[in-house]
């Protein structure tokens, strides 16, 4: 009796394994369905959490085969776990900046402050780890007023963007002058381009935030396609786009935004120095634990930079992201003006 239970218990496991990871498997080649509906681009959240029902599978087939096979199933799904789960254990916390010199020239720091709700101190603190500039996404009137407050306008006298009620204010905080160049047309939260120098080179800044899938799937799509129609004439310059994309790298808009090479994600591993570990940053604070990677830092061609440095700022459920990029060769202020 108890072996029959085990058995169709192990079908089950199976089964429903072999679904949710076949669904998983199309949405991660076939991206084109995620324009569907937006219950579609939330199942496509979870394609980094494949090894689950894959795993659910391998345990399911465990319990339905028989004898030594089964525990020939059961090495192999232990081995299996571990392979596909081990590089996507979130990274530890880590320090806003190594002790050891890097030829990085740009920092900036980026946050979605959640209406208005993040611990104005905490962001004052980690801005005055060397940052260049501040990316600030659903900036509200009272918590621009609250940044004053804290002194930060005098650490970062230039601004540009807007404070909204709600989630549809963004701006961009800088130690340098900046002027803004460019900015998104109907889409439901404020996106922006601007131009600073550091250090001599002259340097594109972009602050992004896409509509959420829960708004529908058309102005997901929308949204993102304006921000790249607002960043693609500035592709061969010294261009960082920092900020919520609501997508992950696996989604539709993520994989157009970067389909020409003209922009790539500076947390693909690899990429420049640092750890390429999966590093959720939504929700924070929340019940379910962090599963999506939604804030990202995307690197014109030539650009380079090492993977950026996620950090927590209590009452916020984003994760803040610190950015450091070294510009293209021959990206100074002078040969952009000539």
């Amino acid at each position: 009796m108890i072996g029959r239970t085990l058995r169709g218990t192990g079908w089950v496991l199976l089964t429903l394994g072999l679904l949710g990871t076949a669904t998983l498997l199309l949405l991660r080649q076939v991206t084109l369905l995620h324009t569907a509906h937006q219950v579609v681009i939330a199942a496509a959240s979870f394609i980094p959490l494949l090894w689950a029902p894959l795993l659910f599978a391998c345990l399911g087939l465990v319990l339905v085969l028989r004898s030594w096979w089964r525990l020939l199933g059961a090495a192999l799904t232990l081995a299996l776990a571990v392979t596909l789960a081990w590089p996507m254990l979130p990274g530890p916390e880590r320090e806003p900046y190594p002790e050891i010199a890097t030829p990085w020239t740009l920092s900036v720091l980026s946050v979605n402050v959640e209406y208005g709700s993040a611990d104005v101190e905490e962001l004052r603190s980690l801005s005055r780890q060397g940052v260049d500039a501040v990316a600030i996404q659903e900036i509200t009137p009272d918590f621009e007023a609250s940044l004053a407050a804290a002194g930060m306008f005098e650490a970062f006298p230039h601004r540009v963007g807007t404070s909204r009620e709600g989630a549809g204010g963004t701006m961009l905080l800088s130690r340098t002058p900046v002027d803004l160049v460019a900015s998104t047309e109907g889409t439901v939260f404020d996106n922006l381009l601007a131009t600073t120098t550091v250090d001599g080179s002259l340097w594109h800044l972009g602050v992004v935030h896409t509509a959420p899938p829960q708004l529908g799937a058309e102005a997901w799509t929308r949204d993102a396609a304006a921000v790249g129609e607002m960043v693609a004439p500035f592709a061969q310059e010294n261009l960082l786009l920092v900020g919520d994309f609501n997508a992950i790298e696996q989604h539709h808009t993520m994989r157009e935004l970067t389909a020409d090479g003209s922009l790539h994600s500076l947390a693909v591993a690899g990429r420049g120095r640092g750890e390429g570990l999966w590093e959720p940053t939504w929700p924070v604070g929340r019940t379910a634990p962090p599963f999506a990677r939604i804030d990202h830092a995307l690197a014109g061609e030539g650009v380079s930079g090492p993977v950026p440095t996620y950090l927590t700022v209590p009452g916020t459920d984003h994760r803040a992201l610190l950015v450091r990029a070294a510009p293209a060769l021959g990206g100074t202020a002078t040969d952009a003006v000539s």
